[in-house]
């Protein structure tokens, strides 16, 4: 199957809202003729002893993905932003993340729609001031990447239930069962705090400890609702 890489001016936008709010957010997508979205259901980290100050149970969230071309994604962003209301603290965060490889069927699909051509090279760098940190952990272990992460700067992130599906030879290299149940924590944390921020969890629940993690971190090209 033909890929297109090398900077693609294709972008995958993350929005997370608070749960039951996908809906909306879809609603601002579609009327922003974005083509493709799904929708996954997680939870927020604020700390348990905040949460039962203010009487609050689990913040439930929703996180809607979608694929839109570069010269799209600045008026969905500001749509979420106003519909939303992400300006203001607690609404939620939507940010973007260029891809660098799209399979070509489906970048024909979004680069027709609004008029592009294909490409295959752009020299242009990414010169964001975000990046997305991601640990993927055993079920249960998101307090103890979040604390490792808040002692270094970070300020809270979203939590999704998923499941390991990796190949013997991987899990014998690692030495982990991938196939347990996991969780995926997603942060968002400026650039220049990135590095301490991933050494902090791997140290505290990196493969070598019970948490059994795999960080890693993303590029994000555009941002709202960050404080």
């Amino acid at each position: 199957m033909k890929e297109q890489c090398n900077n693609t001016s294709i972008h995958m936008a993350v929005a997370i809202v608070d749960g039951g709010k996908s809906e909306k957010v879809v609603k601002i997508c579609k009327q922003s003729h974005v083509l493709y979205c799904c929708v996954s259901m997680g939870h927020g980290t604020a700390r348990t002893e905040m949460l039962d100050l203010l009487g609050l149970g689990e913040t439930k969230k929703d996180v809607v993905m979608c694929l839109t071309p570069d010269e799209q994604l600045h008026g969905l962003l500001t749509l979420l932003a106003e519909e939303m209301k992400m300006r203001y603290p607690g609404k939620g965060i939507a940010f973007a993340v260029p891809l660098n490889c799209l399979a070509g069927r489906m970048y024909r699909l979004l680069a027709s729609e609004h008029g592009e051509e294909e490409r295959s090279e752009n020299n242009m760098e990414y010169t964001g001031q975000y990046d997305l940190v991601v640990a993927l952990i055993k079920r249960g272990y998101s307090d103890m990447v979040m604390d490792a992460a808040r002692k270094t700067g970070a300020h809270g992130g979203t939590v999704l239930n998923t499941r390991g599906l990796g190949s013997q030879e991987v899990e014998q290299f690692l030495g982990i069962p991938l196939q347990a149940e996991k969780e995926l924590v997603f942060m968002v944390v400026p650039s220049s705090q990135r590095q301490i921020i991933m050494q902090a969890i791997q140290a505290e629940a990196g493969l070598n400890t019970p948490a059994q993690g795999l960080v890693l971190s993303l590029p994000v090209s555009h941002a709202i609702g960050l404080a």
